[in-house]
């Protein structure tokens, strides 16, 4: 679809008659109507929404449509009309879409007509034109736009948050690429368990004749397909998964083969940093147990030169060291005292035990020192004796403490030179994690898969089991034979549609996630991924820690996610999509559709607004922008060689804007 024209009549603030032709040139395929804040730029969307569905979204009187000095002027009994005219060409034809809605003045009061009046009429092939049937208008309009696609093609920016979080979204693919006709079809066929479709129709208007087997039969059969509907839901959500994890190995795959030599050099450097982690954990323990060791020590160790000069002053010494050890003056005076030895010899003046011990007292202090010198000796060397193991196990522990350090100079040394020779580069190692992560999820994801696969056969066998048990129960008649035979060709029908179905889906969905990728990448200055699940809601990615977490949106990133969304979903739609479940398939192509946007660079910044302009003219076949002149001036660089048609909104009052 290509919008040629758009024509109002007293629509909103643009008062008279106004006029917009936007251009339909593929090179030059760009119309910018250029305007501030409340000149009118949502007004021109809202026109589109009009005239095409009879809806507006205005934020102050909805309702009411006719420009206000228009209406300032009616007198009782006059008459306006509010009109919007679009001029486009749908699959080759030429539509013009006029909705009209007239205004009368009673009672000083102005009202508008409740049902407006629209009219469609096309170009005929010879160039005469044939008006649509009123009863066919608003068929013709959803079969040129569906109506649950407009917001996607006429958007406006500032009103829609994120449009990939709609709960429309996923039906809305569906029909822009070409899936619904199929839904609608499998859907209409239905199952036995649901009596509203043709299938379950055909199997309540059988004769059971109040065979309890046969609707105990159908009672399983209907259990059963309602659980295999579960589990190929499941199963649908479980392939796509292993297809995006699959598609980012390759991914990962690739990055790792093309940076061998990177990640070899990245491992090795990683090795080198746990090295040197774990000698400065030994580096400290051994400065530790230096310290510790110091501190007992190295008292006895300095000490050594005074000793040993005491010790061989003492040496020189001419002392009689007859004297018996740790005996004392008081001792011997108290046996002499006692009268008796401790050995029970009598002590008396005169005898022997006397005499020897009166001699002993020449030997012990203060009479004599030989004692104390020798108790002197024992006890430096007693002292000096740890001083050469201090000594001994200083030195081992200063040379653990050189090598840790010489160790972790060289590694730090080593290190610094790959840093050099991958500066620049990405860091395998969080590739390396994540295509492990990845591995484990897909052999997860693979055993789920076979485990939905083994109850789905199970579930199988039983309808095909019950329905045995049933045909046989039911064919009893002629006419149960004929419904019978008519069941199954439906079956089969749908049976097909619904692989046929089952296998495009899958396709658009992983087809639209890579071109929103590949268009996102184009857009987006950062690093992140865009993931689309079966419901096709959208969520930015991005790695933190080596693994891959929805992060927090922006403004900025929500706006160029949208687009990125948007401009998917256009590319995707101009591309012809053939089924492969038969000879000659079912083709899903579909039309092409131009982007009409409100505000499209608010809240975007210079660069992404640069990469938008680039991008969306090269996506869609035509483009149509209302822009504010703050907004356009990083734009104009970028698309003014794609824009074939420029307008001005001139605001006059608070009522009346016109279009130079």
């Amino acid at each position: 679809m290509l919008i040629k024209t758009l024509r109002m009549e007293n629509f909103r603030q643009f008062k008279g008659t106004t006029k917009v032709d936007f251009s339909c040139d593929p090179e030059r395929n760009v119309t910018i109507i250029l305007g501030d804040n409340t000149f009118g730029k949502t007004t021109l969307l809202q026109a589109f929404n009009w005239c095409f569905y009879g809806k507006v979204n205005f934020d102050q009187h909805p309702d009411f449509l006719l420009n206000y000095e228009v209406s300032g002027e009616m007198r009782n009994g006059d008459q306006q009309i509010v009109e919007v005219e679009v001029t486009v060409v749908h699959d080759g034809t030429e539509y013009v879409i006029t909705r009209t809605q007239r205004y009368n003045c009673a009672g000083n009061n102005v009202r508008g007509e409740k049902v407006p009046n629209i009219k469609v009429s096309y170009k005929q092939p010879d160039g005469q034109t044939e008006s649509v049937k009123a009863v066919q208008v608003e068929n013709v309009i959803n079969n040129i736009l569906p109506e649950d696609l407009s917001t996607y093609f006429f958007f406006d920016t500032e009103r829609v948050s994120s449009i990939s979080t709609r709960k429309d979204v996923a039906e809305a693919v569906k029909g822009l690429l070409g899936l619904s006709i199929m839904d609608s079809a499998i859907r209409h066929l239905g199952e036995r368990s649901k009596s509203s479709t043709v299938i379950g129709k055909l199997y309540s208007s059988m004769d059971l004749d109040g065979d309890a087997k046969a609707q105990e039969a159908l009672n399983r059969i209907q259990t059963a397909e309602a659980k295999r509907t579960a589990l190929a839901e499941q199963l649908a959500d479980c392939e796509s998964q292993i297809n995006q994890y699959d598609a980012r190995k390759e991914q990962l795959d690739a990055i790792l083969r093309d940076n061998q030599t990177t990640a070899t050099l990245q491992k090795k450097k990683d090795d080198l940093e746990k090295r040197i982690v774990l000698e400065r954990r030994a580096l400290s323990e051994a400065t530790t147990m230096y310290f510790k060791e110091f501190s007992a020590g190295s008292l006895a160790f300095f000490a050594q030169p005074l000793l040993k000069t005491a010790s061989a002053f003492l040496k020189e010494v001419k002392v009689d060291d007859k004297g018996i050890r740790d005996l004392t003056k008081p001792t011997i005076i108290e046996l002499i005292q006692r009268g008796r030895c401790v050995c029970g010899q009598e002590i008396c003046e005169g005898n022997d035990a006397y005499k020897h011990l009166m001699e002993e007292l020449a030997y012990v202090p203060p009479e004599s020192i030989g004692n104390t010198v020798r108790h002197y000796r024992e006890k430096l060397a007693s002292f000096s004796r740890p001083a050469d193991r201090t000594y001994a196990s200083l030195d081992q522990r200063y040379r653990e403490i050189l090598r840790s350090k010489n160790r972790i100079q060289e590694w730090e040394d080593e290190m610094q030179v790959i840093s050099d020779q991958i500066k620049g580069k990405a860091n395998m190692r969080q590739y390396e994690v994540e295509l492990a992560d990845i591995r484990t999820r897909l052999r997860d994801l693979h055993t789920k898969k076979d485990r939905i696969n083994r109850d789905d056969g199970v579930q199988k066998g039983d309808i095909d089991r019950y329905k045995k048990v049933y045909d046989s129960l039911t064919a009893v008649s002629e006419k149960n034979r004929q419904a019978m035979e008519i069941i199954a060709y439906a079956e089969t029908i749908r049976e097909w549609l619904t692989e046929t179905y089952k296998e495009k889906e899958l396709t658009i969905r992983e087809d639209l996630e890579a071109k929103v990728n590949e268009i996102f990448e184009k857009m987006y200055h950062g690093h992140r991924r865009v993931a689309i699940d079966s419901k096709y809601h959208v969520e930015l990615l991005t790695t933190i820690a080596d693994k891959e977490i929805a992060a927090g949106e922006s403004e900025g990133s929500n706006r160029v996610k949208n687009f990125a969304f948007i401009a998917g979903l256009v590319a995707l739609a101009k591309g012809k999509i053939v089924t492969d479940k038969s000879e000659d398939g079912i083709n899903l192509s579909s039309e092409p559709y131009p982007l009409v946007m409100d505000a499209p660079f608010s809240n975007a910044d210079e660069t992404h607004t640069a990469n938008i302009s680039k991008v969306l003219p090269e996506i869609a076949e035509q483009v149509i922008m209302f822009v504010m002149q703050k907004d356009w001036n990083y734009a104009e660089p970028v698309m003014n060689d794609r824009v074939g048609n420029r307008y001005h909104l001139n605001k006059l009052s608070e009522t009346h804007t016109k279009l130079n």
